[in-house]
């Protein structure tokens, strides 16, 4: 694969979706995260604070809008792929931060998929 060769397998969608952090290595549970794009393999996202290169996190998605007629929730356990500073104004999200999915239970990434293609 070339040097400026896409990685991603999944597609991703342009979704703003709030989501929040239950556990991780060395961050503290709570931190807020909202998505810019995600896909079934991971997302790229806005965050109240900073995450180490290659930490594990596992948080929660909240699935508004499409064909859903209610919020839905799931659960993901995730690597922080890239963790870099964005500039102001950043509106209370300072860091820009890519995420890969590591493990997302069958029911939960099926939900993600029709929600993804719904939208």
């Amino acid at each position: 694969m070339s040097a400026g060769a896409e990685k991603r397998q999944h597609h991703r969608f342009l979704a703003r979706l709030d989501a929040r952090v239950v556990a991780g290595e060395r961050v503290a549970p709570g931190v807020q995260v909202v998505t810019a794009d995600i896909g079934v393999g991971g997302a790229r996202c806005v965050a109240s604070a900073a995450f180490d290169q290659n930490a594990r996190l596992q948080l929660t998605i909240a699935l508004v809008g499409g064909d859903l007629a209610d919020t839905v929730t799931i659960a993901v356990e995730a690597v922080v792929l890239r963790c870099t500073p964005r500039p102001q104004p950043h509106r209370g999200f300072p860091f820009e931060v890519v995420l890969q999915f590591v493990r997302l239970e069958p029911r939960d990434k099926r939900t993600l998929q029709n929600y993804l293609n719904s939208l």
